[in-house]
């Protein structure tokens, strides 16, 4: 009786940490809406909207210098020469000018 108690007992938290460690990676694999703060090659500031993966978030600032990006303000794709500062949607960025910016920039 007791080694079947312990048997079930075991397979019954294998279970439970396999469900736990399913979840905790798929919660990181969910996308997101963020927002950045960058600066174009031609020196105008612009806030970037993209749809990324949650675990890409912290990098997507590094990754952005370089990079073409679409725009509101034109057709073809604009060179980011800086990027300052990336945030979700509903987060408030650190910088009052990026606050300021992303008030005004149309969507």
């Amino acid at each position: 009786m007791k080694n079947t108690l312990l048997i079930v007992s075991s397979i019954l938290l294998i279970n439970l940490s396999t469900n736990a460690l399913a979840a905790n990676t798929s919660a990181k694999n969910r996308s997101v809406d963020v927002k950045c703060h960058v600066e174009l090659a031609s020196g105008k500031p612009l806030i970037y909207l993209a749809n990324v993966k949650e675990n890409q978030l912290n990098k997507l600032v590094d990754t952005l210098t370089n990079r073409k990006i679409f725009t509101p303000y034109d057709k073809k794709k604009q060179k980011v020469s800086q990027a300052f500062e990336c945030v979700l949607m509903e987060a408030k960025f650190n910088s009052a000018k990026a606050n300021e910016l992303f008030d005004k920039q149309p969507r």
